[in-house]
């Protein structure tokens, strides 16, 4: 102990293990560099003395400010202070050793009593105050899990462990291991300078498993977003009422409950501004984001570990630099690459077998070392594959290498939950690993998984199959669907698809799965190729020329338009910088070929087209684009710049291929209308004003136009902005307006109100006519 630094000591334990007798036996012995005698602070004597009787827990937050508050003083006036708690959790015993900033110096003495659980329960019954069995128990195994047991990284200088129940811990044993307390400190610094780590700001235990538990956080959870009803419900488990703030005053408030937390007390993880370094941290490196690429190094970053008040405490296997980059370089593979294991199929690696139960007798019997062996052989394929997938990050693994990648497999993964937890099915280390849902919650993987089978059944769409194949491999493997393919949590979606396509499967056509595929790789790979579409009759000419009625396009997209499948292209115009955007039905296409490696700049070309398709899709409101490239390039071709003005007149010289739809409705059929707003571009969409003596509706900020008279059949007035094609042939737009019957009255244009006229006129007939 150094002349400027306070010896302090914490007392571990589970309740019964004889911690008070022990404080009551150590504080005589103990004394401060000018003489004055140590002091006992206990959690048990502070609740006496707030609440009047020890049973009687209070609120821990004001009995951890009374216990401060006197260590603090104690510390400031250099008086030995023994704290009497169970300190059976790392985390309340972190809180001394590295959160808090005393005003000097403190070398922290760990007092580990080890009595046998038997013991401390027959203890613990003479007590005034009997304590649970099951506390006991719980404690007793915090204590001696070997993850989480009492170390020196922790920040003790040492760790003293002695059994009461086996006689030990009597005056003259307590002066003995007190007069060797300074020979083991001294031995034990210098077996730490032996092994000289290279520290890095990570290096304070505290530090490391602050990130550590923040990326279990957010990756259980979907990032704490909880806009998913699914990771909210089990978020307020965590925190009630949720907290608020930015992502780390958030993250601060649940890892200070969390219950996955050393049993649901993380309050010296949950320093909001430390997060939020954290958080930067991690999105820089990728393990939160993929702005970074995952083949990157791992950026350890410069400096040193913070320094807290504690003095001589040793370091975890992690606070050395290499290590710690080997480690998280791994971490950031699993989390970014789920599942990423061998194929069972590729030869040296062995089929999975049944896993018998490892609780079994048959398990049990076999010994250590054969276990190990048969264990080490069977799993040896997923190392050397993980080896040799991170050999090219800095950093990374060496090609020998495997014991290493096992041994942080096991003391990273396992001990701090980054391995998944099945219940009833044993994990396949084989199948490699994964950490939580990552970017989704299960709620929402089984939604996808379910609109993907939709997509699949109801919209015949044959190119999801793969995909859907692959994700309901990895859902069962994660424990999220089971053996058979039904979601454990939901049996049925929330949400299903209702229409079906119409789309026939033809043989040939670009409803074909085959052919389909090779349109997807041509759109992806923006390849041109050769259409014909099957319906086209040849003219006389094009026999005579020997044309086949084939042509040139640049694929787009593929639509799902109401009850099939369409292809969305360009043609390929020659001597002309655009062509026409046109969509058709798959089934009534056929591609014949690509046209060799003929691609196309992505930002320059393909996506103006994919630009323009999704301006004309906006304004049409349907699938009929039109059959002439100059007046789509007027109407999408100044994507950037307005259009019309208030009255829906156009702004931009040279747009004349718009033309006002304009009609009177009924006030029930003005009221169907107005409840779908977004069939046709809201801002070339005008409806009229409310009229007092009409039936009320909801005000809309499209009621811009002055409604007819109360005393007319059709008072109200809408008028819409389309493009000439729309009104002109659109057979969409017409079924929609004719099924109003005559509860609209079109005003305009003219071709539109004659032909309403003509087909009511051509009912009336059909009906007239004698049977």
């Amino acid at each position: 102990m150094t002349s400027t630094s306070l010896r302090c000591h914490l007392l571990i334990g589970p309740p019964g293990s004889g911690k008070t007798t022990m404080a009551q036996r150590l504080q005589p012995l103990l004394y401060g560099n000018e003489g004055q005698p140590a002091i006992v602070l206990s959690t048990d004597a502070i609740r006496a003395e707030l609440y009047g009787d020890a049973a009687v827990q209070g609120p821990w937050n004001e009995i951890r400010a009374v216990l401060l508050q006197r260590l603090n003083a104690a510390a400031q006036a250099g008086t030995p202070v023994i704290i009497d708690a169970t300190h059976a959790r790392r985390p309340w015993r972190l809180l001394y050793t590295q959160q808090l900033q005393l005003p000097r110096p403190v070398e922290w003495i760990g007092w580990w009593l080890t009595t046998p659980v038997t013991q401390c329960k027959a203890w613990a019954l003479l007590r005034d105050r009997p304590v649970p069995e099951a506390v006991i128990d719980e404690f007793h195994a915090s204590l001696n899990n070997r993850f989480f047991r009492p170390e020196r990284a922790e920040g003790f200088a040492a760790i003293v462990a002695l059994n009461p129940g086996a006689g030990e811990g009597d005056d003259n044993d307590l002066r003995s291991r007190l007069a060797a307390l300074d020979g083991r400190i001294r031995n034990a610094l210098n077996r730490q300078r032996a092994v000289t780590p290279q520290l890095h700001p990570y290096s304070r235990l505290l530090d490391l498993e602050r990130l550590l538990f923040l990326l279990r956080l957010l990756t259980s959870f979907n990032g704490i977003d909880d806009n998913d009803p699914s990771t909210a419900a089990e978020l307020l488990k965590i925190c009630n009422p949720s907290p608020q703030g930015d992502l780390a005053e958030r993250a601060s408030a649940y890892l200070g409950s969390w219950s996955e937390v050393h049993g649901g007390n993380g309050e010296c993880y949950s320093d909001a501004t430390a997060i939020r370094g954290d958080l930067a941290w991690l999105k820089a490196n990728g393990f939160v984001s993929f702005a970074s690429d995952n083949r990157e190094p791992i950026n350890v970053g410069d400096g040193q570990p913070i320094q807290g008040s504690s003095v001589n405490g040793g370091y975890p296997a992690l606070a050395d630099r290499q290590i710690f980059h080997r480690v998280f370089t791994l971490l950031r593979h699993i989390l970014q690459e789920p599942f990423d294991a061998p194929d069972p199929a590729v030869e040296g690696v062995k089929n999975p077998q049944p896993q018998s139960d490892p609780s079994s007798a048959t398990q049990e019997a076999q010994p250590r070392a054969a276990r190990s062996k048969r264990s080490s052989e069977e799993f040896s394929p997923l190392y050397r594959y993980l080896i040799e997938n991170l050999s090219e990050i800095e950093g990374a693994y060496s090609p020998d290498d495997e014991s290493v990648l096992r041994y942080d497999l096991e003391h990273l993964l396992r001990a701090y939950g980054f391995l998944p937890k099945v219940k009833g099915r044993p994990h396949q280390v084989r199948e490699g690993y994964a950490i939580g849902t990552a970017i989704l919650s299960a709620d929402q993987l089984l939604e996808i998984h379910a609109l993907l089978k939709a997509s699949l059944g109801r919209l015949s769409d044959e190119s999801q199959k793969p995909l859907l194949h692959a994700l309901e491999s990895r859902l069962k493997r994660a424990g999220v669907l089971d053996e058979t393919g039904v979601a454990r949590r939901y049996r049925h979606p929330k949400r299903a698809l209702v229409n079906r396509s119409f789309t026939e499967e033809k043989r040939g056509t670009l409803a074909d799965q085959e052919m389909s595929a090779r349109v997807e790789r041509a759109i992806v790979g923006r390849h041109r190729i050769w259409l014909k579409h099957t319906s086209d009759p040849l003219s006389d000419g094009q026999k005579q020329r020997r044309e086949d009625g084939r042509f040139q396009a640049w694929p787009l997209q593929l639509l799902f338009h109401n009850i099939s499948w369409y292809l969305a292209f360009e043609t390929a115009e020659i001597g002309r910088k655009y062509g026409l955007i046109r969509t058709l039905r798959v089934d009534r296409l056929v591609m014949l070929s690509e046209d060799g490696n003929t691609r196309r700049n992505a930002e320059a070309e393909h996506d103006n087209a994919l630009h323009r398709l999704q301006r004309l899709l906006h304004v049409c409101g349907g699938l009929y684009l039109g059959d002439d490239i100059n007046s789509q390039l007027s109407i999408a071709g100044q994507t950037d710049d307005p259009i019309f003005n208030e009255d829906c007149k156009p702004l931009i010289l040279g747009i004349d291929a718009y033309q006002q739809l304009v009609f009177s409705c009924t006030p029930e059929v003005f009221q169907l209308i107005r409840e779908e707003p977004r069939r046709f571009p809201p801002e070339h969409t005008a409806y009229s004003k409310p009229i007092p003596e009409l039936p009320h509706l909801l005000p809309s900020s499209l009621d811009t136009l002055e409604p007819n008279s109360a005393s007319d059949s059709h008072p109200y007035r809408v008028e819409i902005c389309l493009p000439m094609w729309t009104l002109n042939q659109d057979w969409e737009l017409r079924n929609w307006l004719f099924r109003w019957g005559a509860g609209v009255r079109i005003e305009s244009p003219l071709i539109l109100r004659q032909l309403h006229r003509h087909q009511a006129n051509a009912v009336v007939d059909l009906y007239e006519q004698k049977p």
